[in-house]
């Protein structure tokens, strides 16, 4: 079977890096027991540069189907 070449833009590599590590801080921060989402999305929201808590929660959904399509 041969292997898939997937090309993006540097904007499109820029933002799954981001969203990356927002994944990943997101689970950092949710690893103390007792931490309000609430909170954990408004200090990423902020530590990022992003204006809606929504898109914190689209880009976790995100990634985490990347991760689990990777994973296949």
């Amino acid at each position: 079977m041969k292997e898939e070449i997937i090309l993006k833009t540097p904007c499109q590599q820029e933002r799954e890096a981001r969203d990356l590590a927002i994944f990943k801080d997101y689970h950092s921060l949710m690893e103390v027991e007792g931490q309000s989402k609430t909170m954990a999305h408004e200090h990423l929201c902020k530590k990022y540069g992003i204006h809606s808590q929504g898109t914190i929660y689209t880009i976790l959904k995100r990634v985490e189907k990347r991760l689990n399509t990777m994973k296949q």
